[in-house]
């Protein structure tokens, strides 16, 4: 004890003493620890004890407190032997704390709280026993609580220490004691006595918001002498609206008889414990790529933030990504919850791209970013999470599936048209996909509508090179053709025609000269569709702009009698100032 400086005592325990102390030596290092001083009758019984604790120095787990060290010191001013056991202190609160508070308020435990717990203490639990080594004097007080839900044993003890008769008739009270599995009244200690201590804890937190400390004491004593008495939980724990099926894992645990109870082992084969240790990630379940849907339900009830956490942790698990986007689409059209999905953007993008060949997840993630993408600073998001390069892959996996292609489409138009794009080498390689979608999907108008919007995007950004002008041109004149009574589709489709005509006089000539039909008959066509719908006569009007600023076009404009036309969509569309000034520029250029 001579290189500790004790700097507080804490409430003494049921077999000891506990001191907070720092090191004499580094007082400047704020590093704190806890030392639990027990006292022994006997040099002989210390150094029993000593040898038997030796075991905890090796433990290495997350969800076990780490010992320091332990050594046997004499106290000059009482004569006495105590063994010390020095453990690591950050401060942590208790279990017993926690359920204290639920307590009071009442409250309930949170259900995934619990399933932490449970999965974590089995999973340490399970740790400990394979070595041999038994906790002996597990109550909701010697388990720290760390974070919002995580959990450390603590303040282990030894056979020798724990099977001291008269220290336990004198020093031992019965609320201590209700923890304790029924044999070891007796002194008879092994891995079967924890679990019974660990179902205790978890009656503990199941019903602290119906039974106050005294009514918990009492019936524990009574499940003690009669296991049938756990039956009358039953109904308090239905008054709590919980969805585990913790009554049977009670009933597991709260067996009196030790070999009726399950060893730690024998849980991790319960398929609700399984769930619970997939919950607290652990490392005994060796493949985590699914999780049950009533576990997926539950974190979906939480608020943003906990589906944001859940969706970042269960990256790996296909259908849990699934079923959180398909969640966050009904949240979208909730103004108030727009904000808070813009953090997610990142999340998608890297779910779909960790998930790139399945289908249906790359279906509700482009659905799920379109829903989003009205909002600048979330194309920003996913242009930071390198989310152009991901779709480009998942359309060319996916080229002849009609879902993915219309929103991946629609996804890239939306980051495309923005003035702050940075990802130009990846934009310019989407040309030849987005070209290909168009290809596969000629007959079907709403791909074509997003494809052609993405593909005006990109050229308005001028991603297109000069070998890409003629074959694309030749392919928006067949999509306009085989699809004209589409009207969102020949609205973008002339759109894209327009950007390209005035990128080169390639894509003018191909216009005018392309073997399937000239283009000028094509637009009339189009008109003649929609000659009723501002929208659509306005990018009509935008495309025939464009063909007037090449001498050749114009002339057989001129010869197919255009102007007609033109002086018709001014006649019909006298308010409309966009169409006037655009039709009044092309009649202007085809009287010079």
């Amino acid at each position: 004890m001579e290189k500790y400086e004790v700097l507080e005592r804490l409430q003494p325990g049921a077999l000891g003493t506990v001191l907070v102390a720092g090191l004499k030596a580094e007082r400047s290092v704020k590093e704190r620890f806890v030392i639990k001083q027990v006292e022994c009758i006997d040099e002989n019984q210390a150094n029993e004890a000593l040898k038997e604790a030796m075991g905890l120095l090796k433990l290495h787990h997350s969800n076990i407190c780490v010992y320091k060290e332990l050594f046997v010191t004499w106290d000059n001013e009482i004569s006495s032997l105590f063994l010390c056991l020095v453990m690591q202190h950050s401060g942590q609160v208790d279990l017993s704390s926690l359920i204290k508070t639920k307590r009071q308020k009442p409250e309930k435990i949170a259900d995934m709280v619990v399933l932490k717990f449970l999965g974590q203490m089995v999973d340490a639990l399970f740790y400990i026993h394979k070595q041999n080594i038994f906790h002996r004097n597990l109550k909701p007080s010697n388990i720290l609580v760390t974070g919002e839900a995580s959990f450390k044993l603590y303040d282990f003890s030894t056979e020798t220490l724990m099977t001291d008769e008269w220290k336990w008739k004198i020093r031992v009270e019965e609320n201590c004691k209700c923890w304790m599995a029924p044999e070891a009244f007796s002194f008879s200690f092994s891995d079967k006595s924890d679990i019974w201590s660990l179902g205790c804890i978890l009656l503990d937190m199941m019903t602290c918001f119906v039974l106050n400390a005294e009514e918990i004491t009492l019936l524990l004593q009574d499940i003690r002498r009669d296991s049938s008495h756990l039956e009358r939980v039953l109904p308090l724990m239905q008054n709590g609206d919980s969805s585990l099926p913790l009554f049977p894992i009670l009933s597991m645990m709260l067996q009196i008889q030790p070999s009726m109870r399950p060893t730690s082992k024998d849980l991790i084969d319960v398929p609700f414990i399984g769930e619970c240790l997939i919950v607290a990630g652990s490392s005994l379940i060796k493949h985590r790529n699914s999780l049950p849907s009533c576990v997926i339900d539950m974190f979906l009830r939480g608020g943003i933030g906990s589906i944001l956490e859940f969706m970042q942790a269960f990256w790996d698990v296909e259908e849990a990504q699934i079923r959180t986007m398909q969640h966050l689409t009904r949240l979208v059209g909730d103004k108030k919850a727009l904000p808070c999905l813009l953090a997610f953007t990142e999340s998608i993008a890297f779910a779909m791209k960790s998930h790139i060949d399945s289908f249906k997840l790359q279906v509700e993630g482009c659905r799920l970013l379109l829903e989003i993408l009205s909002q600048e600073v979330a194309a920003e998001n996913l242009r930071k999470a390198g989310l152009i390069a991901d779709l480009l892959s998942i359309l060319q996996n996916f080229t002849h599936n009609e879902q993915i292609c219309h929103s991946s489409c629609a996804v890239l138009w939306s980051l495309a048209v923005s003035e702050n794009n940075v990802d130009q080498v990846m934009l310019q390689s989407a040309v030849p996909i987005i070209i290909a979608v168009i290809q596969e999907h000629l007959q079907n108008g709403a791909v074509l509508k997003s494809a052609c919007s993405a593909l005006w995007a990109l050229s308005l950004q001028g991603f297109l090179t000069e070998s890409d002008y003629e074959p694309t041109t030749a392919l928006l004149m067949d999509a306009l053709r085989m699809n004209l009574e589409k009207p969102m589709l020949v609205n973008n489709t002339c759109l894209a025609l327009a950007s390209l005509l005035r990128l080169s006089e390639i894509a003018a000539f191909r216009f005018i000269t392309d073997s399937k039909g000239n283009g000028i008959n094509l637009i009339k066509d189009a008109y003649h569709f929609y000659c009723d719908d501002p929208q659509v006569v306005e990018s009509i009007c935008v495309l025939i702009n464009e063909m007037v600023q090449y001498d050749d076009i114009m002339l057989e404009m001129v010869s197919q009698q255009m102007e007609e036309l033109l002086s018709e969509i001014k006649s019909r569309f006298p308010s409309s100032m966009e169409i006037m000034t655009l039709v009044d520029t092309a009649l202007l250029k085809l009287q010079e």
